[in-house]
Formats: structure tokens, sequence, C-alpha cells
């Protein structure tokens, strides 16, 4: 202890000149408490209250003392402690209950009751110590020194209480750490019980100002305490532990509202509290991050439906499990010499059939069919509106053309609109959609729990559109199957609806964790033959499938796609004879027959990606005849002085196989190649699309009118329109 808190003078005087301390620890968590001024604290209704306090009902709290006294007199051996009032009044600042006692016991004197071997002389002589010009610093030490440090330790919130006066002066000040060492070194308790203390209570604090503040107690301590051991629980409060707050606010005062009493306006009456007990605090921390367990808990009241709905618990159990298992195999290497084969093979199908196989999304696309796949006066889109899909809403555009071009800044939404459109034209093909979404991802197969968490109940996509004078529309949506026998591991359900005219088709999946997907569906029909190329996706299969296609098809003077396709890419490189589909080590490549290597050929892929590129495209065409053809940044990889020939190369082919086309292009010199290549500019629409206040606009230019604009001002489509 420093000198300047021993520094005292020693006297004696009257029991009646020394006053409780009507603010006192122990009274803090009392409900009826109220912080008494120090000009109102010799009061008689302010002593009497304080006595109340601290004796409490007929006396239970001071019995042990009494009988002390009683039986032993009064010991001198904790010195009491007190500041001068001043007019020979004196505040007690330690050794309240002792002053209490002998205050109780003076009046059973004076009203002729025994009190036993105790001296009543020392109703007027009482030892003490006064502490002169006293600081509230000092005094909390003296108290903590006994009651915090000491062998005489108030409650732990008392305790609390006390730390916090103490620093409160100096929250976010420089001293608070150095004020911190000063306390933990006075009243001998470690940094870690004080910075511990100090996080339940200003939580309290928190509680205190909620709206369910006026049903604290001190018994709920605990309850606090118990939170700011929880990890979990300050992760989803995003907890502060240097400044000691939630930053999450929504979910602190979700918390006090499981821990208070809560008003049920529809019942009109008053709900218990959710959580009463230390341990329930410890069962929430378990599954805090799982909402669906929460909001079943919030439904029930019941702290332990909602740990059952988190599967938690079987969690637990398993693991349990598995440690035993563990155990008693690593227990059976001891008996090594008495395992037998067939034990083995008896534990290994055990084992075979504990392994789950998990499910994937992968479905075989099966046959479909197309319609007026054998028309060839096919008319394709007059006009697309998309209702609803990712930032488009309400969208529609028309004066839809054999060539159409998407131009516009980033955010814009180009590369979504061709997945619209392409969507539109497989109808009710479930397949196709999530091939993209698999494709855009990078992934090989599609875990059901990943597309879970992809799509929200509320993105449905609902697109429609007019395509050889017929309405086509298709809506996708994720639901829960109310029809389906729901195991653990059933996730949820998709559908995709289409309609032809009036005619309807479905195909529903219902996902689960495990098990195989369950599909229904009448029957997978296409608008049209369709084909999406991103220079961002690699699917060798479609490859393979369209250099197929270009094999059969032929132009009206009989020659093959492929051909029409091989012929252009020699315009690229003369030292190319041909690209032929190969078996190699059987897998299937595509093989360049070179003038440049006679020793042998190369696969396409060490030739550069532009030519890659270029061959890639130009086997949609033929694969998509009579359909459409969707193609993302165009230009990607295509070097500037191609622009003009693959333009027009691919114009020629959309005419050849009755394609329509949209693209996407981030490239003036690509866009200005497509008018510039004088094929057919009355065959072309471009449209600017642009972001305006989350919505999605579209500005139509037609190709004759583009080509003007190009060679009058330098036009830009993918910006300078907007002015």
């Amino acid at each position: 202890m420093s000198k300047e808190i021993k520094s005292t003078i020693k006297r004696s005087y009257n029991l009646k000149n020394l006053y409780l301390d009507p603010n006192n620890y122990r009274f803090v968590d009392n409900r009826d408490y109220i912080p008494v001024e120090d000009s109102q604290v010799i009061e008689a209704k302010i002593q009497k209250r304080a006595r109340f306090f601290i004796e409490g009902n007929k006396r239970d709290n001071i019995k042990d003392l009494i009988a002390n006294f009683k039986s032993n007199g009064f010991l001198d051996v904790d010195v009491i402690q007190v500041k001068d009032l001043g007019n020979n009044n004196y505040l007690v600042l330690e050794g309240n209950r002792r002053v209490a006692t002998l205050k109780a016991l003076q009046e059973d004197y004076e009203n002729g009751l025994s009190i036993g071997n105790l001296n009543p002389e020392i109703f007027k002589k009482v030892s003490f110590d006064i502490h002169e010009n006293e600081t509230k610093e000092k005094h909390l030490i003296i108290m903590g020194l006994k009651h915090v440090g000491g062998n005489k330790k108030w409650s732990v919130i008392n305790q609390a209480q006390l730390i916090y006066d103490f620093l409160k002066q100096y929250w976010e000040t420089d001293e608070y750490h150095d004020k911190e060492i000063q306390l933990c070194d006075s009243l001998g308790i470690t940094k870690v019980k004080l910075r511990s203390s100090q996080r339940a209570y200003y939580l309290i604090l928190a509680y205190k100002q909620s709206d369910f503040g006026d049903q604290f107690e001190s018994n709920d301590y605990a309850l606090f305490v118990e939170i700011i051991k929880r990890p979990n629980i300050k992760d989803w409060l995003e907890w502060d532990d240097n400044r000691y707050k939630a930053n999450n606010d929504n979910n602190l005062q979700r918390l006090f509202s499981w821990m208070s009493k809560t008003d049920d306006l529809i019942e009109e009456e008053e709900v218990e509290p959710i959580i009463t007990k230390a341990f329930e605090i410890r069962d929430l921390a378990i599954f805090i991050k799982n909402e669906n367990a929460l909001n079943v808990m919030e439904e029930t009241k019941s702290i332990s439906r909602g740990l059952i709905a988190s599967g938690e618990i079987d969690k637990l159990n398993y693991e349990k499990s598995l440690n035993e298992v563990e155990k008693g195999i690593n227990k059976l290497r001891s008996y090594k010499d008495m395992v037998s084969t067939d034990d083995l093979e008896k534990l290994k199908s055990i084992f075979l059939d504990l392994i789950p196989k998990k499910s994937s999304l992968e479905i075989s696309r099966g046959n479909y069919s197309v319609c007026f796949e054998h028309d060839n006066k096919i008319k394709h889109f007059d006009s697309i509106k998309i209702n609803q899909y990712k930032i488009f809403k309400d969208f529609k555009i028309d004066q839809l053309n054999r060539i159409n071009i998407f131009a516009g800044f980033n955010n814009s939404g180009k590369t979504s609109l061709l997945e619209a459109i392409y969507y539109l034209t497989k109808q009710n093909d479930i397949v196709s959609f999530l091939e993209i979404i698999k494709l855009k991802n990078k992934i090989n197969s599609l875990n059901p729990i990943w597309l879970n968490e992809v799509f929200n109940e509320d993105e449905i996509i609902d697109i429609t559109g007019i395509f050889n004078n017929v309405n086509a529309s298709i809506y996708f949506s994720k639901f829960e199957a109310k029809d389906i026998d729901k195991k653990d591991d059933y996730i949820c359900s998709y559908k995709l609806k289409a309609l032809i005219n009036d005619r309807t088709l479905e195909n529903v999946i219902h996902t689960f964790g495990y098990e195989t997907l369950k599909r229904q569906n009448e029957k997978v029909e296409h608008l049209c033959n369709s084909i999406f190329k991103s220079p961002y996706f690699h699917n060798l299969n479609e490859i393979v499938q369209t250099y197929n296609k270009n094999t059969q098809y032929k132009d009206k003077d009989g020659k093959t796609a492929i051909n029409l396709v091989v012929d252009f890419i020699k315009n690229i490189d003369p030292t190319i004879n041909d690209v032929r589909l190969n078996d190699v080590d059987d897998i299937e490549r595509f093989i360049v027959d070179s003038s440049k290597f006679s020793d042998r050929n190369l696969e396409i892929t060490n030739y550069g990606e532009g030519l890659q590129r270029v061959f890639e495209i130009a086997l949609g065409f033929a694969y998509a005849r009579n359909g459409i053809v969707c193609i993302d940044e165009f230009e990607t990889a295509i070097h500037n002085s191609l622009l003009i020939e693959f333009t027009k190369f691919i114009q020629e082919l959309a005419d050849t196989f009755n394609v329509q086309v949209f693209l996407t292009s981030h490239s003036k010199e690509c866009i200005d190649a497509f008018v510039n290549n004088e094929y057919n500019n009355d065959e072309i629409s471009a449209y600017f699309l642009e972001n305006v206040d989350n919505g999605i606009e579209a500005i139509y230019v037609g190709g004759d009118e583009l080509k003007d604009y190009i060679e009058s001002t330098d036009f830009d489509l993918r910006g300078t329109i907007n002015g």
C-alpha cells in the first residue's frame, strides 16, 4: 500500500457520530438503490434505508456478526475507516457491516435486550481511522483492497462496478492503460481478470440502455460473463475487445430480447425469456451462426429446439463416435497377431457402407426436339423482353436483325443479355441452363449445396420473346417441394417452365446433399438450335459436336461447312492445309495439317489463341442452323487486322445457314468492321446499353445509320451516343 493511503490520524468517537455509506457497493445491484449526494448522507431516512440494505430482512445479512460480537466482543482486527464530513460527523468508508451490527446491538442494549459478551462501552468509543481530504480514487482503492483483491470479496458484479468507477474517468485517454496497471498492482489482481470483468460490465451497461434494461438483476451477471467468454457469439456481435462494444447493434438487441421478457402484441401477454441460465449461453454459442436454427429457437422459445435444428448435436455425437472408433482401431493394433482376413473384410464392408456418395448436378441431356427444325424459312427473333434476370427488369429490345451488336460500359449487362437470349432458346432444357453456370464458374461439376447458396428464392428468371411469329417464354424459380419425401439431406428444388404459344413444358429437379437428384419432366424441347461462345468458356465436347455438324451441312454450292471454315483459316495462315478431328491416345484432338511441318502435325492448341477462337466461333454457325449464335466479347484474342475479313465471314455464314447473331463488343474497331466490310449493312442492328439508376436502358442504331455516323464523325457506339 502506498504511503499516501497509510497517512492516517488515530482517534476514538461515539458510534452515533458514524454514518453508514448509502452508496456502498453492496447496494448498487439492489433494485431499490438510488445514488445519494454527499449533502444527504446524514439524513435519517437515508441512514434508515442504508441500514436496511445492510441488515436485510430481520437482520438476516448480519446474523453472523451479531453472534460473533455477542460471543467474542468487538475485536479491533480490521480497523474501521472513515471520511470526515465536518461537525464531528463521519462517513464510513470501510467497515459498514460492522458499524451497522454495532448500531443494531446498541438498539437492543437500550431496549434492555442482552448483548452477550459485548462491552457496551464500545458504543461510546469506537476505534476508527480518519482519512483526511480523501479522494474518490483512493477511496475506491481502499475498498478494492479488501473486497476485490482481499479476503472479503464482494459479489463479482460489485467488484466490476468498482473497477469501472475507478477507470471510467480515464476512458479513451492516454492514461487509461497506466491506470489499469496501477489498479492491478494496488489490488493484486491480473489484467485478464480486470478486462474480463469490464467487458461483461460494459455489456451490462448496453443492456441497461436497451428496451429491456429495467429487467436487469445482479444474478444475471453470469449470463453476460458467459457471452463474453464465447468467441462464436462475440464474432456474431462483431464485438470489439478493445472498445468493449458490439458493432452489430441488430444482433445485440436480438440477443438481449432472448434474455428478457417480451410482449406478445397479438396474444397481449408477456412471454418469458428464452435464455435464463449460463449453460444455455454455451448451447447458443454452438449454433449462433445458423440462422435457420435461430429462427426455430425464436419460434419455439426453446434453446434445445434450436440446438437440435442446427444439427450440431449430431455433429458432436458423430465426432465423439469417430474418436471412439479411432481409439478402438489403435487398441486393435495391440492384438495384431490375432487379426484375421475375414474380420478385416467385415470391417471393410461396414466402412464402405458408411462412406457417403456425394451428389452432384450432372444430368444427362437425353433426347430433345427442336421447334421449326425443318422450316428453312424461319423468321428469327423480332423482339425480346427480360421481365427479370440479374440487373434486368422490364427490359425490352426490338428491331432485331440478322446481326445484333451490343456495346456499352462495364456493368451494363451485355453478357447477361446474351445469357437471357440463349436461355430463351433452350426453353425447358435445365441441363443447358446448368451447363452455362458450370462453365462461367470454371468447375467440372455442380455441387447442389453450392448452387443453393448461389440462388436465392427471390432470384427468378422471367424472359419472353417473339420467334418466328410465335410467343415464347421461360420462367425459372427455386422452391421447397411439398410433395417429396424430405430426407435429412434434401436441399431444395428448381423448376424451369417454358411456354411456346399456348403449349407449356416443365422441367423440375429435386436436389440432395448425398442422394442422387430427382428429375421430373415431360419432354425437353428447344425453340431453335443455338450456341453460346465465350472467350472464357472451354467446352471440348461442344466443339467436337459443332465440328461433326460442320462435316454434314453444305452451302448452296455443295461445299461442306468445315471446308468453308478451313478455307478462311488458310487466309490467316497459308501454310495450313486442313484441320481434322483425330483420336490421340483415346482423346479427341484437332490436328492441323500444315506444309510448314513436313515431319509431323500439331494440335490446334499449338497455334495462337486468335486462330483457335476464329475456328471455334466459325464452327458454331452450321451447328446452329436455322437458329441463333451468341458471341460474348467477339474481338477477344482476334487481331484488329483480321476484323474486316472475319466480320464479313461471320455475316456470310449467318446468311448461308440462316442464323441470327447476337454479340457483345468492347472494341470500336470491331463495331466499325461490321459496317465497313461492305456486307449487307441493312441486316445490322446496334444497341448501346447503359446502366441508369440501377436499370438498363438501350439505344438503337441501324446498320446504315451507324455507317453514316462513323464516316462523318468517327462515331463510337460504346459511349459517345449517350450525348
